[in-house]
């Protein structure tokens, strides 16, 4: 059996090859290209060319778009072991429509495309993790949506908070001003929200990222 050993192992976790053997994971190892990005410094920026499957190793990386007034709307935020360009294999046009901007130095796994496909010919089951994870954050997106149109801004960061609060604790995965962005309202609001619920002792505030969930 071949041991894994850093970046290996990040990409071993990502769900799309997961399910492979050491052997079958030695040939995608052999497929990586690696590059080290700075804070500040993007992944890419909407308009460029996408052309490769990234794997973050190491660091943050946010995934934003701009409205047509300019106005940031946060997608997610990539931690250890998540991926992004995926939507490149199934789409013709593959110009990004999307800013990745590194959060945190990170360290990036990347893997073009004709190899994707060539290793999803190969392993089918790679195709069928993909649209899974298609399906996932489709459903989120939907999710998002829908919350954003219907709930009010309160109700919004309740339901954040619902959905992302593990053995009774909320810890941010991002700053304050791009969960605002994500949920759709200015930085003040969601101040003034997070304010609300720890006066009303719905949640109990541990540190500026870590919230005791009490009363939800």
């Amino acid at each position: 059996m071949v041991k894994l050993q850093g970046h290996q192992l990040c990409v071993s976790k990502v769900p799309i090859f997961s399910h492979l053997n050491d052997d079958e994971l030695q040939e995608v190892f052999s497929k990586i290209n690696h590059k080290h990005l700075n804070k500040g410094d993007y992944l890419y920026m909407a308009g460029d060319q996408n052309e490769s499957l990234s794997v973050l190793h190491a660091g943050k990386v946010r995934i934003y778009r701009l409205n047509p007034e300019g106005r940031e709307q946060l997608v997610r935020v990539l931690g250890h072991a998540d991926f992004t360009g995926e939507t490149s294999l199934f789409n013709e046009d593959n110009t990004h429509e999307s800013y990745a901007e590194v959060m945190e130095d990170a360290q990036v796994c990347t893997i073009n495309r004709q190899d994707i496909y060539d290793l999803m010919q190969k392993y089918p089951n790679i195709s069928i993790k993909i649209i899974e994870s298609f399906a996932e954050r489709l459903n989120e997106s939907e999710s998002l949506t829908t919350n954003i149109s219907l709930l009010s801004s309160g109700e919004r960061l309740q339901e954040y908070i619902r959905t992302h609060t593990e053995k009774g604790i909320l810890n941010l995965n991002m700053t304050k001003k791009n969960l605002a962005s994500y949920l759709s309202m200015q930085p003040e609001t969601l101040t003034r929200n997070f304010k609300k619920m720890e006066d009303d002792g719905k949640i109990r505030k541990i540190d500026n990222k870590t919230y005791e969930i009490t009363d939800l």
